[in-house]
């Protein structure tokens, strides 16, 4: 059975990250006196780059995407430039992000080591079935791809790679994610996605809806026709230790490439391969490799 949004729940909710940029407003003071604002300011400066195409961005460019005065963004930008988060330019007059920031996002892409685990099974998945193979993981109303294996075997392939956002609604990959949230989280996030997706919210509903269905049924959830491209996708969702966070094991390739029949071949793969890497990390397997690495 699929899960219902809540409808009385407010649909003006925001996410935690959004909620907390309210604090940041000019004017406005945050009764939470553990909430840090310079700390907030910094991290909005950081995360702005995901936005850029080049990897590289102006001061202008900066305050504005974050909404921030010019003079303001100079200082965090020097304080950012000197601990090894952002690099600068001067032939260019721009800023990209640093080797700090690399190394927290490793620390952040394999925890319990899942990305060295499902490694060598999307490998195999992806020069078995000549797709595109990934873990991913939820980042708001996105996916955010955090290991990804193309095929060797064909050109045929998704140009997708780590750090790549998927939509959550109408993907295979986030569809897995949201069909494992517990219902309180659920009805949360749907309030979010109705917001951002209004218009399409008709078509998108029953999708979600119905892959939150399949996987009760089988297990994954197939996705035909995704991003309104031909792009046919397959995926499972994968609980952490403690359940919580929730990644997405997912398999994606042009409709061509990616018939019905072999969706439903992969979806049975990828159960299998679940169910391996949640013994290897009930094992302990996982944190033990991790600590005979040299």
């Amino acid at each position: 059975m699929s899960k219902e949004p809540n409808k009385n729940a407010a649909t003006s909710q925001n996410l935690p990250r959004e909620s907390a940029l309210k604090h940041l407003e000019p004017g406005i003071l945050s009764e939470d006196r553990s909430f840090v604002k310079a700390l907030a300011r910094g991290l909005m400066i950081l995360e702005a780059f995901s936005k850029s195409d080049s990897g590289w961005m102006t001061a202008t460019e900066i305050a504005e995407s974050v909404k921030l005065p010019q003079p303001t963004v100079m200082r965090f930008l020097r304080s950012l430039q000197r601990t090894g988060y952002l690099h600068n330019s001067e032939n260019r007059r721009q800023y990209r992000l640093g080797a700090g920031v690399l190394a927290l996002g490793y620390a952040a892409r394999e925890p319990f080591s899942l990305g060295e685990l499902a490694r060598p099974y999307l490998y195999d998945l992806a020069n078995t079935y000549n797709v595109h193979a990934s873990l991913a993981k939820r980042d708001r109303l996105d996916a955010i791809e955090l290991e990804v294996c193309h095929s060797l075997k064909t050109l045929m392939t998704l140009q997708l790679e780590v750090g790549s956002r998927l939509p959550l609604a109408g993907t295979a990959t986030g569809m897995a994610l949201i069909a494992a949230l517990p219902p309180t989280e659920y009805d949360y996030l749907m309030n979010n996605l109705q917001e951002r997706h209004s218009q399409n919210w008709h078509h998108l509903l029953p999708q979600i809806e119905a892959a939150c269905a399949e996987v009760a049924s089988v297990g994954y959830v197939t996705a035909h026709g995704s991003w309104n491209t031909d792009i046919n996708g397959v995926a499972v969702p994968l609980v952490s230790p403690g359940g919580s966070p929730v990644f997405s094991l997912a398999c994606g390739a042009p409709a061509l490439h990616l018939s019905r029949e072999k969706q439903h071949v992969i979806g049975e793969r990828l159960l299998d391969i679940k169910a391996a890497i949640e013994e290897k990390i009930r094992s302990g397997e996982a944190l033990n490799s991790r600590k005979k690495t040299p």
